[in-house]
């Protein structure tokens, strides 16, 4: 926008002269109208000097018929008068004509001018063109006049000298208003004007974006101050846009970046595989998710704080080795995501270099990461999916990749799998069943079968309650089959009190029958039932509601529920053990074993795995660590029992090592209720045995 240079000063300058030109227009016409006052006062002044000269007869009255001697007294142009005696009558005048005539002859004859006492001696009447005067003499006894002089003047003489005072006072108005208005101009000019477009151009500059301008003050005035205030404001403006910028910057520091690590985070690197998607390269791409291998065993063994260590330092690894090749991204947890691109144009070319940058992960994986005063190796697992010419989409991607890394991990972990069909049909039908699953916990589906236990040949002591899954379309799923979804899914806890709850009700059950009075029954419990906060509360809500015997009851726990929080197990295991519920670790020897726990652990008995028990015979080891475990329960005056028993041969090397109870195939396999009793029946009454004692079941299988 283009500004007259004095644009703001000439506006300020007709401004100015408009004040002024009302102002001394006004001082004008008071003037003017003081001068003429003053004029007038110094005619009537004049006038009464002649009065007193005519009254005091130092001036003869016939002077009024001499215009000169007038004129040279009063001041102004005499026009003529004349002088009324006491009769009424003209006794002098200027023109002969009037002499003798009555005061009503005359012309322009005013009735105030005949012998009125009570006016006053001398009266002046200014019009715009004469002077008409009134001069009463009185005599010294008497207040009615003995004669009126009347006396008529031009005027001209006061317009002209009121013209010469306007002529005058206009020019020197006007010299006046031109040079103050000159003057206002060039002072703000030097003040204001200057100073304004200084700060103008610092306004423009900074508008620009330059916040570092600042306007130099010359002048500590109300302008200084603005400007100031305009220094000040882009001074708080530079650090509020400095601020935010820092902000902004923080923001996306936090949207973008992996805060632990500093690498892309989640959002960020779907973001670049959208933008790699939507381009529709033509050579193959790949998106890596690795996930490593046994984190949660190191978070739970060293503390979260040495996890986030080696996080770091294996993201930095990653960064340094793959940083060029492709996008580094931290997806949560242990995760990672890899986006790699340009690997070919055949699907085997991408493999074969996904591979080889795999391969690469697993080196660098393999150095000892140092924390604190410990060497940790680490391992990883990777799901790959490829991807070509924007196909498949990104969520599709994404599902592929994940699938593929569980596959993985199912497949022995520190590996590579690519996502192939049949993955694709495993998880349609994982996610089938876990459908089915949900159905059946609603529904009602599942049913109890029992394993008996017993002890030296064929001493039935107990049960084992295990559930079954008969399936109405499928038939009978394995529990190896549901239960880990159950446990991934949650499910494992509603599942579990169903049990635990229909388990009481069979004690009860027993109860009434003199041949199953004495048998105890054992109840696997997961450990996400064990640690819900209300678990004490509900296992003796169950009691109460059932009315089964605590005593009869044993819950198994296994070491993986002792990986955390030992105190609160501890506190929760010896509240219910004051009921008289018993426990037992199901599994030894195959978790996180610990002398430790087991000397502090209110247990009442351990369980030798069937891990074990299968390859007692042949393996010296095996044979070792069964010796071992039952020689430990009896130092720590536990119950063992050995479960998996499925041979003879099996059962009589453990009964030479000391180990008193047994659960198998030998004895019995898993039957519903009906089955598991009419066995129980067989054994309790006299029955054909083997010449060892032992009642003969068939064998083979699992538990």
């Amino acid at each position: 926008m283009t500004r007259p240079r004095f644009g703001l000063i000439a506006r300020i300058a007709w401004l100015v002269l408009a004040i002024e030109a009302l102002a001394f227009g006004a001082l004008t016409a008071v003037y003017l109208d003081r001068s003429r006052t003053i004029m007038e006062r110094r005619i009537e002044a004049q006038l009464q000097r002649v009065g007193r000269m005519l009254q005091e007869e130092n001036l003869p009255l016939n002077a009024v018929a001499t215009p000169c001697l007038m004129s040279d007294l009063i001041g102004l142009e005499y026009q003529g008068g004349f002088v009324l005696g006491g009769n009424g009558r003209v006794i002098v005048a200027s023109d002969p004509f009037l002499l003798g005539k009555k005061a009503e002859e005359v012309p322009g004859f005013d009735p105030s001018w005949l012998n009125d006492a009570a006016r006053p001696p001398i009266e002046a009447s200014f019009t715009s063109e004469r002077l008409t005067a009134v001069l009463r003499l009185r005599g010294p006894q008497t207040p009615i006049p003995l004669y009126t002089v009347v006396l008529d003047f031009d005027t001209a003489e006061l317009r002209a000298a009121k013209r010469e005072v306007i002529a005058w006072g206009t020019a020197l108005s006007l010299a006046f208003l031109l040079f103050t208005s000159l003057a206002i101009v060039f002072v703000a000019h030097r003040l204001i004007t200057r100073r304004v477009q200084r700060t103008l151009r610092a306004l423009a500059q900074i508008e620009e974006g330059a916040l570092e301008t600042r306007i130099p003050i010359t002048y500590a005035d109300e302008l200084g101050d603005l400007q100031q205030g305009i220094n000040s404001m882009t001074e708080k403006l530079a650090a509020y846009i400095a601020e935010q910028k820092r902000a902004q910057a923080r923001i996306r520091q936090l949207a973008f970046y992996d805060q632990l690590t500093g690498l892309p985070n989640r959002i960020a690197a779907l973001e670049h595989l959208r933008e790699i998607l939507l381009s529709c390269p033509q050579e193959y791409g790949a998106l890596l998710l690795v996930d490593l291998d046994d984190f949660k065993t190191l978070n739970d063994t060293l503390g979260h704080e040495a996890g986030d260590e080696l996080l770091r330092q294996i993201a930095e690894r990653l960064r340094v080795e793959f940083e060029s090749q492709g996008l580094i991204a931290r997806a949560g947890g242990d995760e990672f995501l890899v986006i790699l691109s340009r690997l070919g144009a055949t699907e085997e070319q991408a493999k074969q270099r996904v591979e080889v940058v795999f391969s690469r992960l697993r080196e660098s994986l393999a150095l000892p990461c140092r924390i604190d005063h410990a060497s940790v190796r680490t391992t990883a697992s990777a799901g790959g999916a490829l991807f070509h010419d924007g196909d498949p989409g990104l969520e599709e991607l994404l599902k592929r990749a994940d699938v593929a890394m569980y596959h993985a991990k199912a497949s022995g972990r520190d590996r590579l799998c690519f996502f192939d069909e049949e993955m694709a049909r495993a998880v349609r039908r994982r996610a089938e069943l876990e459908r089915d699953l949900v159905k059946a916990v609603e529904t009602g589906q599942f049913v109890l079968y029992y394993q008996l236990q017993v002890r030296g040949p064929s001493w039935p002591v107990g049960a084992e309650a295990l559930i079954r899954w008969p399936h109405p379309e499928r038939g009978l799923i394995s529990p190896a089959e549901f239960i880990p979804l159950a446990e991934e899914t949650g499910l494992i806890v509603p599942l579990g009190w169903w049990i635990l709850e229909n388990a009481c009700r069979q004690l009860v059950a027993w109860e009434r029958k003199a041949e199953t009075a004495g048998l105890t029954l054992s109840v696997n419990v997961s450990a996400r039932q064990f640690y819900q906060p209300d678990f004490v509360e509900r296992v003796l809500e169950i009691l109460e509601k059932t009315e089964a015997d605590p005593r009869r009851l044993k819950l198994e726990l296994t070491e993986s529920t002792l990986a955390s929080d030992l105190g609160g197990i501890i506190d929760k295991m010896r509240v219910l053990k004051q009921r008289g519920i018993g426990f037992a670790l199901d599994d030894f020897g195959t978790g996180y074993s610990s002398l430790g726990y087991l000397k502090r652990l209110p247990l009442d008995e351990l369980k030798i795995d069937q891990s074990f028990v299968r390859d007692v015979l042949t393996d010296p080891n095996d044979a070792a660590i069964a010796r071992t475990i039952v020689a430990l329960a009896e130092s720590l005056g536990l119950q063992v029992i050995a479960e998996g028993v499925e041979t003879p041969e099996q059962w009589k090397f453990l009964a030479e090592l000391g180990c008193p109870a047994y659960q198998g195939y030998y004895f019995a396999r898993p039957l519903p209720i009906e089955q598991f009793e009419e066995t129980l029946r067989q054994m309790l009454a006299p029955a054909s045995s083997d010449g060892q004692g032992t009642v003969k079941f068939e064998a083979g299988g699992g538990t």
